[in-house]
């Protein structure tokens, strides 16, 4: 209940603050802690990029080393 209760008070606190965009971010958040989904993890972008050139780089290795 302490995740939900400090999720609705940072919903409040943007609300009143006239920040509408972070006020919708945490009231969507309280919903989902309440229905119990999980929190979606943030996933770096870098790191979709980061594991393509990985790959990219051992199928060179491996194409020079067949070839």
């Amino acid at each position: 209940m302490t995740k939900v209760r400090c999720a609705w008070r940072k919903a409040n606190a943007y609300v009143r603050s006239s920040q509408h965009a972070k006020a919708i971010y945490w009231l969507s958040r309280t919903q989902e802690i309440l229905d119990g989904d999980r929190p979606h993890g943030r996933r770096s972008k870098s790191m979709d990029t980061d594991y393509l050139l990985a790959v990219l780089f051992v199928l060179v290795l491996f194409w020079i080393a067949k070839g």
